[in-house]
């Protein structure tokens, strides 16, 4: 099994909910409407691509070694 590590660059979050709702094991919006990452291993690697490639400001980086 391939390791894979998230990036997540809050800076330019636009807090549209969408990685929240893909992965919501994975992803919630805080207190200031920005995303935070839970973990690589709240949710399964296609949730976490889903979830990447729906963010409209591309700020959910996935890193597969």
């Amino acid at each position: 099994m391939k390791k894979k590590e998230v990036y997540l660059d809050k800076f330019h979050c636009k807090g549209c909910g969408a990685c929240e709702e893909v992965a919501p094991e994975a992803f919630r919006l805080d207190e200031t409407e920005k995303a935070d990452f839970l973990g690589e291993d709240k949710a399964s690697l296609e949730e976490l691509e889903m979830a990447a490639n729906m963010c409209p400001t591309k700020c959910i980086e996935i890193i597969e070694e």
